[in-house]
C-alpha cells in the first residue's frame, strides 16, 4: 500500500513519536526511550511509548491505545522494533500480527543484537519499512542509550 503523504505528514507524524518518547525519560533506562504513533487513512488511531522499564515497549501501548482497527495502518517510531525476547515480548510481533502496512523508522537499532534485524524481519513478513526519517532527532534522544550498547 503505497500512500500519498508528503515528506512534511510523515515528519509531522515522526516528530509526535519523538514527543512522546521523550516522556519516558529518566524512566527506561537502561532501555531506550521509544514512542510509537498508529496512522490509518490519514488520522492518528493509536500513540504509545515506552513508559517504564520492564513494561510493554511503544508499539504495544500504542495498538493497546487504539481507537480502531490498525489492519494496513502506517507505523511511525522512533527506533527500529525490537526482535528479541527480553521482560518483553519481540515488538515485530505486534506490527505483523496487526496487519500493519508500513512501518517508518527514525533510526536503526545500535544493539548489535538487534541491528537491522527487526527491519529485516518486517520485510520477510510484507511489510514497507523505510528508514532514517528525523534520523538525527531521533539519534540524539537516545545518544546515551546508544552509547551504553555499543561501548558500554
Amino acid at each position: 500500500m503505497d500512500n500519498l503523504f508528503t515528506i512534511d505528514t510523515h515528519v509531522s507524524f515522526m516528530s509526535r513519536a519523538l514527543d512522546l518518547a521523550k516522556k519516558g525519560l529518566g524512566k527506561t533506562s537502561p532501555n531506550p526511550m521509544v514512542g510509537c504513533v498508529l496512522v490509518k487513512d490519514g488520522e492518528i488511531i493509536g500513540e504509545g511509548y515506552h513508559e517504564t522499564y520492564g513494561e510493554p515497549h511503544a508499539e504495544v501501548s500504542a495498538f493497546n491505545n487504539a481507537r480502531k482497527d490498525p489492519m494496513d495502518a502506517i507505523a511511525y517510531v522512533n527506533l527500529e522494533p525490537c526482535c528479541m525476547t527480553g521482560k518483553t515480548p519481540p515488538c515485530i510481533e505486534a506490527l505483523i500480527q496487526n496487519s500493519i502496512s508500513e512501518v517508518y523508522v527514525g533510526m536503526l537499532d545500535p544493539n548489535p543484537a538487534v541491528n537491522g534485524k527487526g527491519v529485516d524481519a518486517l520485510k520477510k513478513a510484507g511489510i514497507k519499512v523505510h528508514v532514517g526519517i528525523m534520523k538525527e532527532e531521533s539519534e540524539r534522544l537516545n545518544r546515551p542509550f546508544m552509547k551504553w550498547v555499543t561501548t558500554g
